[in-house]
């Protein structure tokens, strides 16, 4: 099967939405996300796999929900997503690559 933290996410979010995160591993989900933090302070989509805005999203926002938003390197990743914007004012979704209007 594929794997990628957008899927743990999605868990959190909907058990969330539903009232229902009692009924899965919370601390087991987190700690997958948080092994998907790389040195630059971003996400890729599982341990060791390149930072990446969309990964970044969906961690951050797995991790908020499961209560360890504290746990997120915020002045690196305050400075890696700075570093997302373009000369020309945009945002592309990992070093060296185009702006993309889904990342703006």
């Amino acid at each position: 099967g594929e794997v990628d933290t957008r899927f743990s996410y999605c868990a959190l979010c909907c058990a969330s939405l539903l009232g229902k995160l009692g009924d899965i591993d919370v601390a087991a989900a987190v700690r997958y996300v948080r092994a998907c933090e790389n040195f630059d302070g971003g996400y890729g989509c599982e341990p060791g796999g390149e930072s990446h805005a969309g990964q970044v999203f969906t961690c951050v926002g797995a991790l908020a929900i499961g209560g360890e938003l504290g746990s997120v390197r915020s002045e690196e990743l305050a400075w890696w997503l700075c570093e997302r914007q373009t000369p020309g004012g945009g945002l592309n979704g990992r070093p060296q690559k185009d702006a993309d209007v889904c990342y703006s």
